[in-house]
């Protein structure tokens, strides 16, 4: 996947392109000329239009084939090419690109753009192509209204080595020239001629409870769409993003239950449990694995007795393999089509008496009811037992510890959630709550690992193989969750601080 940044100008017809728009002694390349073929598609309702993704099948140019494109900031997009194929139709690894916004809906032609292209590269001393400079004429008909066909120019400057501070010279070059930026940040936008969907207004008034809790919720909803094409490709950290962004929507209905119909939220926050698990079991394979080849390689060679690493890693990669196959077939099921089809319903949908709310005064409550659990759960692993058997009515305190990791997560999401009110004090709670989960979770992650070794040098045992290297490793591990756990009460101090706390009693 490739980023891209550039502008584009209406021009008036007697407008020409020569070394004017050349800056800081940069000089124009020979032109070459393209004749460029492209059709676009999208679903009979422009789904992909409304997410501001563009599939299209080109041929000509330099870059043919399948383009999917996704509209960030104006001027910025990212692309995915891939090869045309054969036949006609839309190719297996194309349809995955965009299936998070399709939901499996059939895409099929929605416009037929030709355009005629006029194509310089500026140059560095050196002879770097530092942009390229598009002179286009482009015309464009619309499959199911021939009526809308359009013929225009328009001027194209893409950064290829170049940076921003290039573009904006240029930039000033081309109007005084006579160049005025478009208004449309694609070519398909002004081909739809006024189909293509605006973005859905957030739910609530502006400064509303709903609105801003709301705004949060779509950016997750957005990233689980944008990762959800990484985690097919198996990019590294693509799991881990999209399940974080599946945690951070489910923790924050819990924490902002009351503004939207409880039911829905509910069934919504059951059925991203079910997308995380699904996630989560490539991921803590991945970690997992990763840990213990690192804790491996920290031993000395004598230290390492038999097969431990094919034992312990071996396994836990197989296995993510395995999962990883599961996850795209759950990715390409309808339960997950219909997830996403009723989160985009709740961020839609009006919100209750609640929701109406000023967010000033109603979002740091419910901030203070998550970081008074955290609190409460803390005081609780302090006085719980640590090894052997709890005491009648406590929990252990690896579990009570878990279960305030867990509870600090929902508070960070909560503070995040809360920015746009909290300002400063929401950033510093968020971030208070981030370093207390991020030591809570390495500890939480020696427990599980303790146990695995445990079932590993057993499991060697009884092939005759000898468990000294993962005693080893479960000692080390206990002395990591030893030192993380003296690292609680600082955590806590960082978590009273009046800077993290104090907007949330104003």
């Amino acid at each position: 996947m490739a980023s891209e940044i550039e502008n584009k100008y209406a021009v008036p017809t007697d407008f020409s392109v020569d070394d004017r728009l050349a800056v800081d002694g940069l000089r124009l390349g020979e032109p070459q000329r393209h004749e460029l073929s492209a059709i676009y598609y999208d679903t009979s309702d422009l789904r992909l239009a409304a997410d501001n993704v563009a599939l299209r099948r080109r041929t000509g140019g330099h870059d043919a084939g399948w383009h999917v494109k996704r509209y960030r900031a104006a001027g910025e997009r990212d692309e995915v090419q891939l090869p045309i194929g054969r036949g006609g139709a839309i190719p297996a690894a194309v349809n995955a690109e965009v299936r998070a916004v399709s939901r499996g809906e059939t895409l099929r032609p929605a416009v037929r753009m030709t355009t005629q292209r006029t194509e310089w590269p500026l140059l560095a001393e050196d002879g770097t192509v530092l942009a390229l400079v598009a002179d286009d004429d482009v015309s464009t008909d619309v499959i199911a209204d021939p009526a809308a066909a359009q013929r225009w120019r328009e001027l194209e400057v893409e950064l290829v080595a170049g940076d921003r501070a290039l573009l904006r010279a240029v930039d000033k070059r081309l109007r005084k020239a006579g160049a005025a930026r478009s208004a449309d940040p694609a070519k398909i936008v002004r081909a739809l001629d006024g189909r293509w969907p605006d973005r859905p207004a957030p739910a609530g008034p502006p400064g509303s409870a709903a609105a801003v809790v709301g705004d949060y919720m779509r950016a997750q909803r957005d990233a689980i769409v944008e990762y959800d094409p990484k985690v097919r490709r198996d990019e590294p950290d693509a799991v881990h993003k999209m399940r974080v962004a599946t945690r951070r929507l489910r923790s924050t209905m819990k924490s902002y239950r009351p503004l939207w119909d409880r039911a829905a939220t509910d069934h919504l926050r059951t059925e991203l449990k079910w997308l995380a698990d699904v996630l989560g079991k490539v991921r803590d394979a991945e970690v997992m694995a990763a840990r213990l080849d690192r804790e491996l390689g920290e031993l000395p060679p004598e230290q390492v007795v038999g097969p431990v690493a094919d034992r312990l890693t071996g396994g836990l990669r197989a296995q993510a393999i395995k999962d990883h196959r599961t996850l795209v077939s759950a990715l390409n099921g309808r339960r997950y089509a219909a997830l996403l089809d009723e989160l985009d319903a709740l961020l839609a949908a009006a919100p209750t008496k609640q929701g109406l709310r000023p967010a000033k005064k109603y979002v740091p409550r419910r901030v203070r009811r998550t970081v008074g659990k955290v609190e409460k759960l803390l005081d609780t692993a302090e006085h719980a037992s640590s090894g052997g058997p709890p005491l009648p009515g406590v929990v252990d305190r690896d579990t009570a510890l878990h279960e305030a990791r867990k509870a600090a997560k929902q508070a960070r999401y909560a503070a995040e959630a809360a920015v746009p009110v909290g300002g400063a004090g929401a950033t510093a709670l968020a971030s208070a709550m981030e370093e207390l989960q991020e030591l809570l979770g390495d500890h939480h992650d020696s427990v599980v690992t303790r146990r695995l070794l445990r079932t590993a040098g057993m499991q060697a045992h009884g092939a005759g193989e000898n468990g000294f290297t993962y005693g080893m490793l479960s000692a080390a591990e206990a002395a990591s969750a030893q030192h993380l756990e003296a690292g609680l009460p600082s955590a806590r101090k960082a978590l009273r601080r009046k800077k993290a706390v104090g907007w949330l009693t104003r």
